[in-house]
């Protein structure tokens, strides 16, 4: 496989499994980007790409000569690089509160995506503690999933493309929202539909849910 970047479209080195990757591919496939996506592991990244990407993780993204390797920075270019649909509103105060979202459930301590990656790779005691605390948070949300179509939006947004990541690992990471999450179970029902999220799927990540 050649896994060079074609100057003449934007490509992403994606792992085909992990949670921040797959809300890449998501977005990508929402704004219909022109794009190569070569599903790998890190060790089978071009030796010149990898250079450039000191933290040597999935996913990276090379455009235009430069490579991008932060989940948020990725997002945030590809929504202004690509503005159509726009996946962050134009107003500054709704934008930042949209960029704190983002921050609470991918960056901060003790964020969804490190209790999924706990889940994931921990031992069993912090991975049953993970899941409590995951499943926990994700109810106290309910009224903010029930609130709007979308997450405190009514349109998506690139908060929904990291939920949308997230709730669709549900089943593997062995939570079960039950009645009490009903509108969390519904919202995601509502993002899995969308082409865009189907075609974001890798094969293994469709044996998920």
């Amino acid at each position: 496989m050649l896994l060079k970047p074609n100057p003449s479209s934007t490509t992403l080195y994606s792992s085909p499994q992990e949670i921040e990757s797959h809300v890449v591919r998501f977005i990508m496939a929402e704004k219909n980007i022109e794009r190569d996506i070569f599903n790998i592991q890190i060790d089978e990244m071009p030796e010149d790409i990898l250079e450039l990407n000191p933290c040597q993780s999935l996913p990276t993204l090379f455009d235009r000569g430069i490579v991008l390797y932060d989940l948020s920075v990725i997002m945030e270019y590809l929504d202004e690089r690509f503005p159509f649909p726009p996946l962050l509103p134009v107003d500054p105060i709704e934008k930042s509160e949209k960029r704190l979202m983002i921050f609470r459930f991918t960056r901060s301590a003790g964020c969804w995506f490190e209790l999924v990656n706990t889940i994931e790779t921990g031992s069993k005691k912090a991975a049953e503690e993970a899941r409590k605390i995951l499943k926990s948070n994700l109810i106290e949300l309910v009224p903010l999933f029930a609130y709007k179509p979308f997450f405190k939006s009514e349109d998506m947004t690139i908060v929904d493309a990291c939920l949308a990541a997230l709730l669709w690992r549900m089943k593997k990471l062995d939570i079960n929202l039950g009645a009490p999450g009903k509108a969390v179970t519904d919202y995601g029902k509502r993002l899995f539909v969308r082409d865009s999220f189907k075609e974001s799927l890798t094969d293994c990540e469709k044996e998920y849910n």
